[in-house]
């Protein structure tokens, strides 16, 4: 299927946001009362200033993805402990792929709870609870006029001598169309808030 040609005049501005790594977990729990769920909900976010967190659907069924640096690994073992001390039935996985999400997905279907949508890579179109990086086109006013999500596989492929090419190349790669964006000048413009952040001089149109 060809790509669809994005309309790119108002872009002005492409701000760029490596993320951290991480190991991964996900965590299920069939609750028996809104009050379990209502539990869980606060425990993840309250885990949510120490790492990474992304729910995954919620209902009957409350499922959460987690990201932890080396720092903190210790945690994902004491959060699948606890759930197991308090909840009939609990699945953890160090890890998140495919399985795991199909997993969630059925078990979903089976107990009428809700998913919640997940960001992919616009690249390879893997799900992505936690994308490597993320590309904001934005306009002048600084308003976003696109925002993708690129997983570390992906990014790994596209590397290249310098920032401008690597995005140049994320870009090609994209499943949308933003090959105007191949006539720009890009023009860095670091600062402290955003380390990788170009300006869109000219070849717009």
């Amino acid at each position: 299927m060809p790509k669809r040609e994005e309309h790119i005049d108002s872009i002005s501005e492409i701000l760029v946001n490596p993320q951290p790594g991480g190991m991964r977990a996900v965590y299920l729990v069939e609750t028996r009362t809104p009050q379990e769920a209502r539990e869980i909900d606060k425990l993840f976010s309250e885990m949510a200033s120490q790492i990474q967190v992304r729910q995954l659907c919620k209902g009957t069924l409350v499922s959460y993805a987690v990201q932890a640096d080396e720092s903190d690994l210790a945690l994902l073992d004491d959060i699948e402990n606890l759930l197991k001390h308090n909840y009939a039935f609990v699945v953890a996985q160090h890890s998140f792929d495919d399985l795991i999400c199909r997993i969630v997905k059925e078990l979903c279907q089976d107990t009428q709870s809700k998913l919640i949508p997940v960001p992919t890579c616009n690249i390879c179109g893997k799900t992505e609870p936690f994308p490597a990086l993320l590309v904001n086109l934005a306009d002048e006013e600084g308003k976003v006029v696109f925002s993708r999500n690129y997983c570390s596989n992906c990014a790994a492929v596209a590397s290249a001598p310098s920032n401008k090419e690597f995005i140049r190349s994320l870009l090609a790669a994209d499943e949308r169309d933003f090959s105007k964006l191949e006539q720009a000048e890009l023009i860095r413009h670091p600062s402290r808030k955003q380390p990788i952040r170009f300006k869109i001089k000219s070849g717009r149109g």
